[in-house]
């Protein structure tokens, strides 16, 4: 599972899962690129990450602007040289009834969401089929696979980001690039819990499990996903529950 001395790009490492994962890899001794449009935590986490034994650079942007996104890719590779790890964690979730949905609801979270994935894995995936090498690992949701009533937005940009995860599979397989997606299931975020204040006992009491997956055990599974433990898998989506209520 080691990464070290890996050059591996996280976005949304500002909050939640992205972040956990920044703390996580930073202990590995790997080069990170960390990704947020939150530039005072971003500043922040990186001041905490740094240390003797790697090296941590950020990138202030957002992800829904392609022209953003080719720069900073470009400019990752002029530096580091290559790009071993994706990590893309960035998304949004804001709870809007189907019928009830504004066009800008809609075409933010598309925008961030299922834009935000192609302009990052088509640039990434540039260097990668270049070097003959590399993992990207997309943080995808079971409501991409079974649908939300009150999130459809959201479900609809998860489902394009599950076929987009299997499409670059199949593409970049002959450059020995791997690509998978993570359903973490259930995961106490900032993000989760701002999505279902009122609901989120109840949909505690639904889960298999009873009880919410961490940010710091998503970053556990990432962390095996990208290492060469995982070497020969690719355009699967890693699921971490049943679906609720079964």
């Amino acid at each position: 599972m080691s990464i070290k001395d890996k050059v591996i790009i996280v976005t949304g490492a500002a909050s939640g899962i992205g972040q956990a994962t920044a703390e996580l890899f930073a202990t590995q001794d790997a080069t990170l690129i960390l990704v947020d449009r939150d530039q005072v935590k971003l500043q922040k986490l990186v001041l905490k990450l740094k240390r003797p034994t790697n090296k941590v650079t950020s990138y202030y942007l957002d992800v829904s602007h392609s022209n953003e996104v080719s720069q900073m890719v470009q400019a990752c590779h002029a530096e580091f040289e290559r790009i071993d790890v994706l990590i893309h964690a960035a998304g949004i979730c804001k709870p809007a009834p189907l019928l009830d949905m504004s066009d800008e609801q809609w075409h933010e979270t598309l925008s961030i969401n299922l834009n935000g994935a192609f302009f990052l894995t088509r640039e990434v995936g540039k260097v990668m089929s270049a070097q003959k090498s590399g993992t990207m690992i997309l943080m995808t949701s079971d409501r991409g696979l079974y649908g939300s009533a009150d999130y459809a937005h959201y479900a609809a940009s998860k489902g394009g980001m599950i076929a987009l995860v299997k499409s670059l599979a199949l593409y970049l397989g002959k450059y020995k690039v791997t690509v998978n997606g993570l359903n973490p299931g259930m995961t106490d975020t900032p993000l989760a819990r701002g999505a279902n204040p009122d609901k989120w006992d109840a949909k505690l009491a639904l889960d298999v499990l009873g009880q919410a997956t961490s940010p710091e055990e998503a970053a556990q599974t990432l962390l095996y996903l990208s290492g060469s433990a995982s070497l020969y898998t690719t355009g699967q989506i890693i699921g971490t529950r049943l679906r609720y209520g079964q």
